[in-house]
């Protein structure tokens, strides 16, 4: 059992020592993940700080379980008024990889319907590459805001709300409304004109 972390600058992982030990046996690393590295994970967001946090390993009966807990920074848009702003990112990372190699006979071991992700491939690589991004993009809001107070755009002149007063004075009529406008300058138009 290994309780010493180290330090690491990847996602990719040899596991062979610990497939190798006895059940039970652990691995504890402390990650700084540049952001080189993260910026090729994925094409929908834009890393502006490095991954750190710790990942745990546990070597159970047939896989390994991780546990991985970190924090970055993403570059964002505001959907509201499109500037843009950074946000920290936390992940919690908890998932269970499956060697493809029996360490008894060296044969490969046949794992069709399992999710490739979390497959430990037949050189003892666990590679947390994909579990990251999707935890990443899990963690990212579905619409993002500059702040919470955000005011936006105004959908007129385009003027940023939240950095000048706009001058657009239109009033919108709902259409619900506007059989009841057309009575009301019928009435408009009988009073200026009695019989």
């Amino acid at each position: 059992m290994s309780n010493k972390a180290i330090h690491l600058d990847s996602l990719q992982f040899n596991v062979a020592g610990l497939l190798t030990g006895p059940k039970g046996g652990t691995r504890s690393y402390e990650l700084y993940i540049p952001v080189s590295e993260l910026d090729q994970l994925d094409e929908d967001f834009d890393v502006v700080a490095p991954f750190q946090g710790t990942a745990r390993f546990l070597w159970t009966n047939n896989h390994i379980i991780v546990r991985v807990t970190g924090h970055t920074t993403i570059a964002l848009q505001c959907s509201r008024c499109l500037a843009p702003f950074e946000q920290s990112v936390s992940v919690h990372i908890e998932e269970a990889f499956i060697p493809t190699v029996d360490m008894a006979t060296g044969l490969l071991i046949d794992r069709d319907e399992t999710d490739a992700a979390v497959l430990i491939d037949e050189h003892h690589i666990l590679d947390l590459s994909e579990i990251v991004r999707q935890s990443i993009l899990l963690a990212l809001p579905l619409t993002p805001l500059c702040s919470p107070d955000c005011q936006g755009l105004c959908p007129h002149c385009g003027a940023n709300l939240n950095m000048e007063t706009c001058t657009c004075a239109v009033e919108t009529v709902d259409p619900r409304w506007s059989a009841l406008s057309v009575l009301l300058d019928d009435l408009d138009q009988d009073a200026d004109h009695p019989q």
